[in-house]
């Protein structure tokens, strides 16, 4: 059930992610949600480091095992990623959207991106 919690999760995270995207590219007029969407990624990621206990490795998940076998690297990982948000926070604030389109890549690449290359499996759809 941890894993798939985990799973819903993520995909609520995901969710968060893409309404960004949608905001800051224009796809959608509502810039006063941009806001929202990162205060919601911010609660979700404090709580990351606790949907990887110890024996939710195996079964239906596309975590890597670098997960467990080097929790300080995982620790730290997900730290950079909250700062990278933390940083993307603030250009939010500042309310440019040209200056929050270039930080969003730029949060992408040091958050989701940077985790999802060292610590989850790559998987066919």
């Amino acid at each position: 059930m941890v894993i798939k919690y985990r799973v819903d999760f993520m995909t609520a995270v995901k969710g968060h992610n893409n309404g960004i995207k949608a905001v800051v590219n224009g796809a959608v007029p509502f810039p006063d949600h941009l806001s929202m969407h990162v205060d919601a990624l911010e609660k979700l990621f404090e709580r990351i480091p606790e949907l990887f206990p110890e024996g939710s490795d195996f079964g239906e998940t596309h975590a890597k095992d670098a997960i467990w076998d080097n929790p300080e690297k995982f620790s730290d990982t997900v730290t950079k990623a909250q700062q990278a948000l933390s940083d993307f926070k603030k250009v939010v604030a500042a309310g440019d959207m040209a200056q929050t389109r270039s930080a969003f890549k730029e949060f992408g690449k040091n958050s989701c991106g940077s985790c999802h290359r060292a610590f989850k499996r790559k998987h066919d759809h």
